[in-house]
């Protein structure tokens, strides 16, 4: 005989939203997965399928990036398609689009061994977007626009992440110009320097940050 919990509904925390989700307007993402042994999942969804993994030091065969690896690159697709999306809608030419993400994790959370929040404490999401709109109103209204309306950064910011999102606009991206900016803001040695990289003509940080979850509570 089997016996099961009631069901709970999720709690949410207070938005910084002012409608609520309708799930006629919904859509629907699945995925799969498979454990292969040693801290490998094998993950299918939709007609994809991919392998994520753990460093060998860990007990892992190191045959793919790790979960949380995963997820910030998710990060960066994220918000990549975001901005392609608010910059067609607002009629804003784009050149470019590179981004980095440089995150903290509390190993000791996972491991059990603290009782830390285990997922990420401190992100910096570095954006270098190429366009030839120099006006300093119009770029801050445009990266706002798309940290309100990427599901990532909200992920993020609402799960108390540490997140910060910075933005540097030029006429033009260059190859690691993203990494090198999220680099030096945080005070690393760069491990990639961009080459011709131009002078940005705006920069900003957390657009859209807005009021804390808890100040509506």
């Amino acid at each position: 005989m089997s016996s099961s919990e009631p069901v709970r509904e999720p709690s949410r925390a207070p938005s910084r939203f002012s409608e609520t989700p309708l799930d006629s307007e919904s859509k629907t993402l699945c995925a799969a997965g498979t454990w292969t042994g040693q801290q490998q999942t094998r993950v299918s969804l939709r007609e994809f399928e991919f392998t994520v993994d753990e460093p060998e030091a860990v007990g892992g065969r190191n045959q793919g990036p790790t979960p949380m690896e995963y997820l910030a690159g998710a990060v960066d697709a994220c918000i990549t398609v975001t901005a392609e999306q608010v910059a067609a809608r607002r009629g804003l030419e784009l050149t470019g689009i590179n981004t980095y993400s440089l995150a903290r994790q509390d190993r000791r959370g996972l491991a059990g061994t603290a009782d830390v929040q285990p997922y990420f404490h401190r992100y910096r999401l570095q954006l270098a977007i190429g366009t030839p709109e120099t006006g300093a109103t119009a770029l801050r209204d445009f990266a706002a626009a798309v940290e309100h309306s990427c599901p990532a950064v909200n992920l993020l910011r609402d799960a108390g992440a540490g997140l910060t999102v910075a933005w540097t606009f030029a006429g033009r991206t260059v190859d690691h110009d993203a990494e090198a900016a999220c680099n030096q803001a945080l005070g690393y040695q760069p491990r990639i320097d961009p080459v011709d990289a131009p002078e940005p003509v705006f920069t900003c940080e957390n657009a859209d940050a807005g009021r804390a979850p808890e100040a509506d509570a």
